[in-house]
Order: structure tokens, then C-alpha cells, then sequence
């Protein structure tokens, strides 16, 4: 007896022993690079300022956006998608898969030559991605710290970066000034960095072209054996001095020939620059099918936050019927216009009325990249790879639009319903074009169905989209409100919305449902503990680019990189 119990004593140890070499196994596979073309490449297009009224998917007639539109018609139109008020708060929350409550980012944009960054401790979207094998490349727009080599895109990820690391520059020159309006400490911010060295750059061009030139060139440059992680953030279509009168198109004798039925000067300016956005789309999913990648591939499209129709930095967009403008947590700040295509989603050609956050991105990303988003901790955002590429329910019912307590706003939603906290009523109504005139071209499928995304997809599809479902999708992705010039008053106290019934936020249901208000304040009240207070620094005279050669670049040592204090340091050059 006591010989056989020694005997599944022993066979026991050598089944637990062989099923735990095996889990171990199994993670191993996860963590190691696999340069398999099993995992998709991604290609994410980040838009800046787009109005929600400002792709012509959505119904307006005055800026046709036909490759845009094909990739929305072929994919997914993601209708309910919030991003944050801002640049820099949605870009941390899209790189970190987490709140910028979490990270002190969470309010006013970094400014040129502030000593500011996601911390360090935080491992961002690329990163993860590196881990499962992906080659990774930054082309664009930075945006969320650079006083220090550590903060630089290739020291948080990315293979390559080619772009800027402010908010912002000139379209032409790619300058930025310290401040926009007395354009004091002007200097070049256009950058070339690998790894091991910070460069800057002196191409000449319109910027939208020559990003829209590297991502090609990175793309076909690729081996697409490796999967390919490839982040696109145009300046299109920001603004690049006060009062829109910097915001520069490619030709002025093509725009006014293509734009000129638009009326007023600077919004036909802002036609110009959507259009060179959406022409580079059409360009990016021509890549990958030249590249034979396009049939393995994931493209998103989405903007970082509504246009600025009005005020710093305005740029003449149109969030429009929505409410509000970007800096505001109404609709048309943090409603964005977003829309997913991948022959690798089953259930396509829909809009889709899922909740989603930009924070589900890295999360989304990584799963659909054959990780095991489960492993993933501490994240606000949640996977949604399953219910986007089947049409399922979004698992997400609630989510925290932001807390920003150097304002003293807040807002969050859960299921139909919004609560807004003084938020800024100064920008609280209706604004930007309506896109619809009679002497507007009307829209013509068949320009969509001609443009170069449409006949790139048509390459790995089954066949053209008929022109009938177009239509359709265009219809239903039409948002639609009673014109008002009354706006309950959010500035004092709070307000509810039923989104569902109400999307342009006119009616203050507040007190009819004193319970549902209860509920969201302890929701948003939940995430307080965890606010990390967020510090606006003064510009750093260090920081200014006539003590680098004319150019900005970050002005700190970083101990992992300098262990004399006493060298000189320059960083243009090499690390």
C-alpha cells in the first residue's frame, strides 16, 4: 500500500511539473518576438483638431473627405467615441491606456518648453507592442514631454521618429514660437531620431506631405515578415497662429479653384488642409497594398479631440450639431470622430453604437495583436478587439470623461446618460458651418468609390461597396438636433443629458432624475483618490532654441544617459 501511494506520489509530481513547464511555456511564446506575419500590422491615423462635422461621412456636404470615407464605408463607423478635451490628455490616455487623472495630464496642454512628461514608470502602447515582436515607428506629432532624452519618442518605444515634439508648428517652415502670440524664442521642431541619437531636421515642404512621405517610405521599407506597429499623428488640421491666419494650405490657386463655392476665406483655408489630410489617408492604404500588407493590416482613424471653431488658437472646424468646442467636455470637445478598417473585422460596413474610450486602445491594440490583453495591468481601458470585429456589444458602460480641477470641471457617462460639472459655457453652444447649402457639390458615392483607399481595399475585398449602402451608412451616421440658441447652464452646477435622446446636450434633466445624477457623481467622486494633482510649469528659458543651434530639443541631462554632470551637453547630436 505504501509503495503504491509512493507511486502516485511520483507520477503526480511529473504531471504538475509537466503542465507548469507548459504554462510556462505558453507565456514564453507571448513575451518572445515573433516576427510573424500572424500578428497584423497597425497603422493608427491621429488627426488634430477635426471637427466632428468635418469628414463628410458624416453627412455634410462642404468638405468632401472620400478616402476617409471609404475606410469608414469598408469598416467600422465607431459613433460613440470619446477622447479628451485636449491634445496632450488624450494622447497620454491613448499611449498609456490609462486616465491622465493618473498621470497629472489631465488639463491644459503642454506648452512649448515645459518641464512636464508622462512619467517615465509608465510603460506606453509601443512598448507593449515591442514586447510581441512589432517594429515600431512614430510619424508626426509628439506632444507629451521632451525636457529630457528619457522623454523622447525613441526612448518610449518607437524604433524611429520623424516629427515634432510640441503641439504644434508651422506648416511651411516647421517652426514654433514660446508664445503664439508675440512669437518670441521662434525655432525649427522638426526632428529625425533613432535610438541612439536625437537629430534635428531641416526638410523643406508642407508638412502634411512630407509625413505622409515618411509613412509611405517606412511602410515600404518594412519587411512585412515583422509586423509592423505604425503611429501617423498629422498637424492637420491645428491651427498654427492666433486667429487662424497661419493655418496654410499646399496651393492658394488650387484651393480657391477646388474650395471656392466655401465663402468665407478661413474656413475655405481649413477646407484646404482636411483635404491634404484625407488625401494622405488614401495615400497610407495605398502603401500597404503596394507593400502586399494591406490584406494583414489594421487601420484606425480617429481625431485627438473636437476643432477649435473659436478662440486660442482657432482653426475655423466644425463640431457641428454637436455642443461645444474642444477645451470643453460638451460633445464637440470629446465626441470624436473615429472609424476602424481591417479585412480582419467580420462584420463590416456598420455604424456602431459602442461605447468606447480612447484609453481601450492600447488594450484593443495589443489583443488584436494576438497578445492576451488579460495579462495587462492597471488600465482604465478595456479590450474591445471582440466586440469590434464581431458587431458584439461593447463591454463598456460607463467611463470617466475627465476630471479637471484646475477649471473646477468634471464629467462622466454612464449608459445614456452624461453628467457635466462647470464646464466652460463661454463655449457651450452650437458652433461652425452646418455643411449644407445648395451650392455645395453634392456628395457623390461614386467619388468615394474612386478614391485611392476604396481602390486599395477593393484589392483584398470581395468587391466594391455598392453605392445604395453608401448612402445608407452615411445616413445613419448623421447626427441630428433641433437648431436651439437656448443651452441649459453648466457653469454653476451640474447638468444631465440624455445623449441617446438628446445627443446635442440642449435639455438640463437634472432634476427630473435626482438618483441617476447620485450615481454619476459617485462614479467620478470614485476616481478622485486616485488624481494626481497636475502642475503647469513657466516655460524653461533653458529650453529655448537659440541655445540649441535654433532648434527645440530637450534641455536636461538625464542620469541613464549622462553620468558626468560637468560635460558639456549637447544633445542635437548624439547620446
Amino acid at each position: 500500500m505504501k509503495k503504491a501511494n509512493t507511486s502516485r506520489f511520483i507520477l503526480f509530481s511529473w504531471i504538475v511539473f509537466i503542465c507548469g513547464y507548459l504554462l510556462v511555456g505558453l507565456e514564453c511564446i507571448e513575451r518572445l518576438p515573433l516576427y510573424s506575419s500572424s500578428r497584423p500590422h497597425i497603422v493608427v491615423i491621429i488627426a488634430d483638431d477635426l471637427g466632428w462635422n468635418d469628414v463628410s461621412f458624416h453627412g455634410a456636404d462642404q468638405i468632401p473627405t472620400p478616402n476617409i470615407d471609404a475606410l469608414a464605408y469598408n469598416g467600422v463607423i465607431l459613433q460613440r467615441h470619446y477622447v479628451l478635451p485636449t491634445c496632450t490628455p488624450s494622447r497620454t490616455a491613448f499611449l498609456t491606456g490609462r486616465y491622465p487623472i493618473r498621470e497629472g495630464m489631465q488639463s491644459f496642454p503642454l506648452r512649448t518648453g515645459e518641464q512636464r512628461a508622462i512619467p517615465k514608470e509608465r510603460k506606453l502602447l509601443p512598448e507593449y507592442l515591442k514586447d510581441l515582436g512589432y517594429s515600431t515607428h512614430l510619424v508626426g506629432k509628439w506632444h507629451v514631454g521632451y525636457y529630457a532624452p528619457q522623454y523622447t519618442p525613441t526612448k518610449r518605444g518607437f524604433d524611429t521618429f520623424f516629427g515634432y515634439y510640441n503641439g504644434y508648428v508651422d506648416y511651411l517652415n516647421h517652426t514654433v514660437s514660446e508664445d503664439p502670440e508675440s512669437h518670441a524664442h521662434i525655432g525649427n521642431d522638426l526632428h529625425r531620431d533613432k535610438l541612439e541619437k536625437l537629430s534635428p531636421e531641416f526638410a523643406t515642404g508642407y508638412l502634411t506631405d512630407l509625413i505622409t512621405e515618411e509613412a509611405e517610405k517606412t511602410i515600404s521599407m518594412h519587411n512585412p515578415a515583422r509586423p509592423l506597429y505604425l503611429q501617423v499623428a498629422h498637424l492637420a488640421a491645428h491651427a498654427t497662429g492666433i486667429d487662424g491666419e497661419e493655418l496654410q494650405v499646399r496651393d492658394s490657386d488650387d484651393l480657391n479653384l477646388t474650395f471656392g463655392y466655401i465663402k468665407d476665406i478661413k474656413r475655405r483655408a481649413y477646407a484646404g488642409v482636411v483635404a491634404a489630410l484625407d488625401e494622405s489617408v488614401g495615400r497610407i492604404a495605398d502603401a500597404l497594398r503596394k507593400a502586399d500588407m494591406l490584406k494583414n493590416s489594421i487601420i484606425l482613424f480617429m481625431s485627438d479631440n473636437g476643432a477649435q471653431t473659436e478662440g486660442l488658437l482657432q482653426n475655423y472646424g466644425s463640431n457641428y450639431p454637436l455642443r461645444g468646442l474642444k477645451f470643453t467636455m460638451y460633445e464637440g470637445g470629446v465626441r470624436g470622430v473615429a472609424c476602424i478598417y481591417s479585412p480582419l473585422i467580420r462584420k463590416t460596413s456598420t455604424v456602431s453604437d459602442q461605447l468606447i474610450h480612447i484609453t481601450d486602445w492600447l488594450p484593443t491594440l495589443y489583443s488584436a495583436a494576438r497578445g492576451n490583453a488579460r495579462r495587462l495591468k492597471n488600465l482604465d481601458g478595456v479590450d474591445q478587439w471582440d466586440a469590434i470585429r464581431s458587431g458584439k456589444s461593447s463591454i463598456r458602460d460607463r467611463l470617466l470623461v475627465n476630471i479637471d480641477d484646475d477649471v473646477g470641471e468634471e464629467s462622466a457617462i454612464i449608459g445614456r446618460y452624461k453628467l457635466v460639472k462647470r464646464t466652460n459655457t463661454n463655449y457651450g453652444n452650437f458652433y461652425g458651418d452646418d455643411g449644407e447649402d445648395d451650392s455645395y457639390p453634392k456628395y457623390e458615392p461614386s467619388d468615394v468609390r474612386s478614391s485611392l483607399a476604396a481602390s486599395a481595399i477593393s484589392t483584398v475585398s470581395s468587391g466594391w461597396l455598392r453605392e445604395g449602402k453608401i448612402t445608407k451608412l452615411r445616413r445613419s451616421s448623421k447626427v441630428s438636433c433641433q437648431r436651439s440658441t437656448h443651452f441649459a447652464n453648466c457653469t454653476e452646477s451640474c447638468c444631465l443629458f440624455d445623449i441617446y435622446a438628446d445627443p446635442c446636450e440642449t435639455v438640463d434633466i437634472s432634476a427630473l432624475y435626482p438618483k441617476i445624477v447620485a450615481d454619476l457623481r459617485n462614479y467620478v467622486n470614485g476616481y478622485r483618490k486616485v488624481v494626481v494633482n497636475q502642475t503647469n510649469y513657466s516655460v524653461e528659458p533653458a529650453s529655448y532654441p537659440e541655445n540649441f543651434d535654433g532648434t527645440w530639443m530637450p534641455w536636461l541631462k538625464d542620469e541613464d544617459y549622462f553620468e558626468d554632470d560637468d560635460d558639456d551637453y549637447n544633445v542635437a547630436y548624439q547620446i
